[in-house]
C-alpha cells in the first residue's frame, strides 16, 4: 500500500482543486445578470453558503493528502 500513498496524495489534492473548481462555476453559473439569475443579495447570500461546505472537505483533502505524503512519518513525532 505504500507504493500507492504517493499516488494516493495527488488525487487527494486534485480533489481539492477540483471542489474549488467546481464552485467557481456554481458562481459563474448562478451569477447575476441583466436578464435572469438571482438578485446580488441571494447571490451573495450563496455563494457565501456554499463556501463553508467547500472550505471544509477542501481543507479536509489537502489534510489528508499531507498525511499520504508524509507517509510513516505523519504517525511519530
Amino acid at each position: 500500500m505504500e507504493k500507492f500513498a504517493k499516488l494516493a496524495s495527488l488525487g487527494a489534492f486534485g480533489v481539492a482543486g477540483g471542489i474549488a473548481v467546481v464552485y467557481l462555476a456554481m458562481l459563474y453559473a448562478f451569477r447575476p445578470t441583466l436578464t435572469g439569475g438571482m438578485d446580488r443579495v441571494g447571490w451573495l447570500v450563496a455563494a457565501v453558503a456554499i463556501l463553508v461546505p467547500v472550505v471544509v472537505l477542501g481543507g479536509m483533502h489537502i489534510a489528508f493528502a499531507m498525511q499520504l505524503k508524509n507517509g510513516k512519518r505523519a504517525m511519530h513525532y
